[in-house]
């Protein structure tokens, strides 16, 4: 007779062998003893927790000789059927390689056949979130009429796929994934039933790599019975499945943590030369560092893995390692093993990570790098740091006070002498002028775009400006040679009313605007006679007037017609009828003396 492997020979024939999942099989056999049985339903869990062997114990139980019966006795021929896949009223379709409608319209042209020799027809389709679009509207029309000699019984590892108009159709059961301690027991059962030698903690591997699936530990049992000679031995399961051994994975830990750096890359070149899986290795380690982190708080939860050798070196590394190293081993390891995961060298992964690990290696935080971005704009923006200031090199020895401001060496006694209430007033003025020129310099780029955002074209002329100077109430700016004809445009009231408007608003204030032409070859810069239409409220200071106005320059080699009181006058800043000239009118005989000296020279020559 052909040989039947462990999973296919162990399959539950009754719901009494169906382990780990008490909330079905008490609801599906209460079910068939009230005869309260629906007419689909759906199946969802993991891999190898029972779910289709679950449904062929449905359908024996229903067409049972006995039956309709929770306890089928195996032993009828309907229930013979079943079990090697001949009966015609049970039909187990995969969903997987039949997915298309036509598969799905061709069921509906059968499911209406009444059934062969037993009671009711039982379709299984499994793996039914691989179903089409299409496919599942068909499907869903047998699901809302169907005959009254059917039951559908879908299964599927992903429900979240499935439509919810099929569930909504369906009794729905979650089937759970057993425990370690679970899978264990039936481990044992089988064994000693198949006359199999093993250790029990070659049992407690083997039910920890099933993770869960009855049918994986099973045929991994199943394996190690043709590989062993004699007993099962763990480190026969070990040998088998490549796993390194705790040994390795407490070696590898302690290097770690005591910041051994070499011995932890001997441990990754001596594993590669042997040829272990180094990703199957970093996971081994993670679920190593997971039961030291749990191995303080919740001893029950991390031993439950654990065989009773292993306790010992276990409980003993947990008491010298804290937590917040181990929760920092684990993090580190969990993302190189993501990037194993994602086509990265498991060697170089591994080796990066550990040297991170003991050499304290550590990448830039992005939030500590956004955070000192804001802290230096703040600070920029509150006049305490200036721009490229924290570029700028220390200076190599310390000025006093008095060489910064430009005064010369004072001595450091008579500094000490000098009481706070007799320090000049021109220093601290000059101070307060160079925080409010830090201010508006700072401030002055923010202008330009608030300006732009309004007023494109104005914002242009503006741009090839460069700030001069600010002392709180005038506001110098100065255009490059090549740039001169935008000074006369800068002073246009058209232009410089919106410029006044964004300035008041940034600077809660509108100070008075003064443009120059820089020379490009000394780098001086040379006042700029405003338009006549603002000399009224924008006129530039007494003694810049005089020497950059018409009246003032050499015509044919002589003065302009101005007598020397005029002159003599105009120079003292005091206007000709002895007021002082600050660019206010307050009388009309101003008027009349302004423009007897514009134009007095033409006159007498035409009188000549």
């Amino acid at each position: 007779m052909k040989y039947a492997t462990l999973y296919r020979k162990w399959r539950p024939r009754r719901f009494g062998e169906v382990v780990g999942q008490e909330p079905v099989v008490r609801t599906l056999s209460r079910a068939i003893e009230t005869g309260r049985v629906t007419h689909a339903y759906l199946f969802s869990g993991p891999r190898g927790t029972g779910k289709t062997s679950t449904a062929k114990v449905l359908a024996m139980g229903l067409n049972c000789a006995k039956g309709p019966t929770p306890e089928p006795d195996g032993t009828c021929e309907s229930c013979r059927a079943i079990v090697n896949n001949s009966s015609l009223d049970v039909v187990e379709m995969d969903a997987a390689s039949n997915r298309g409608i036509d598969e799905i319209r061709d069921l509906r042209d059968r499911v209406h056949l009444a059934p062969v020799a037993g009671r009711m027809k039982v379709y299984i389709i499994d793996e039914v979130h691989m179903l089409t679009a299409e496919a599942f509207n068909a499907l869903l029309k047998m699901l809302e009429e169907p005959p009254e000699h059917l039951v559908f019984v879908l299964a599927t590892t992903e429900k979240h796929k499935v439509l919810p108009t099929i569930i909504s159709r369906c009794q729905s059961f979650d089937f759970r994934r057993p425990g370690v301690d679970t899978l264990r027991e039936k481990l044992v059962e089988i064994a000693e039933a198949e006359e199999i030698e093993t250790e029990p903690e070659a049992l407690t591997v083997i039910a920890r790599e099933g993770r869960g699936s009855f049918r994986d530990a099973e045929g991994l049992l199943d394996q190690l019975a043709s590989f062993a000679e004699g007993p099962i031995t763990a480190a026969m399961v070990r040998e088998l499945l490549g796993s390194v051994g705790p040994e390795a994975l407490l070696e590898t830990t302690a290097a770690v943590h005591e910041r051994r750096a070499a011995d932890a890359l001997r441990i990754v070149d001596r594993l590669s030369n042997e040829g272990k899986d180094l990703g199957q290795f970093a996971g081994e380690l993670i679920s190593h560092l997971r039961t030291l982190m749990l191995l303080p708080h919740a001893p029950e939860v991390a031993l439950a893995e654990v065989g009773a050798d292993e306790r010992g070196p276990l409980e003993q590394q947990a008491n010298a390692i804290p937590t917040a190293e181990v929760v920092r081993l684990i993090e580190a390891l969990d993302g190189a093993l993501g990037r194993i995961k994602r086509g990265g060298d498991p060697k170089l992964e591994l080796e990066l990570s550990f040297l991170k690990l003991t050499r304290d290696y550590t990448e830039p935080s992005v939030e500590n790098l956004l955070s000192r971005l804001e802290e230096l704009e703040q600070a920029v923006a509150n006049g305490a740091v200036s721009p490229g200031a924290e570029h700028s090199p220390e200076p190599e020895t310390t000025s006093p006070p008095s060489e910064a401001a430009g005064l010369g060496p004072v001595d450091e006694a008579e500094l000490v002498e000098v009481p706070e209430d007799e320090t000049l007033d021109g220093a601290d003025d000059e101070r307060q002028e160079i925080r409010g020129t830090q201010d508006i310099a700072i401030r002055w780029d923010r202008v330009i775009r608030d300006l732009k955002d309004r007023r494109p074209a104005v914002a242009a002329v503006y741009e090839g400006a460069r700030l001069e100077a600010f002392d709180g109430a005038v506001l110098q700016l100065s255009f490059p040679e090549e740039l001169a004809i935008y000074v006369k445009l800068a002073g246009e009231p058209k232009r410089l009313d919106p410029l006044q408007e964004v300035l008041a608003k940034h600077l809660g204030t509108s100070p008075r605007l003064e443009f120059r032409v820089a020379d490009g070859a000394s780098g001086d810069v040379a006042p700029v006679q405003e338009e006549p239409s603002r000399q009224a409220t924008h006129r530039a200071e007494p003694g810049e007037h005089r020497a950059d106005t018409p009246e003032t320059r050499d015509i044919g080699g002589e003065r302009s017609g101005l007598s020397g009181a005029t002159e003599d006058t105009v120079a003292e800043g005091r206007a000709p009828g002895g007021t002082v000239d600050d660019g206010i009118i307050r009388d009309q005989r101003e008027i009349f003396e302004m423009a007897r000296e514009r134009f007095g020279l033409f006159g007498q020559d035409r009188g000549s």
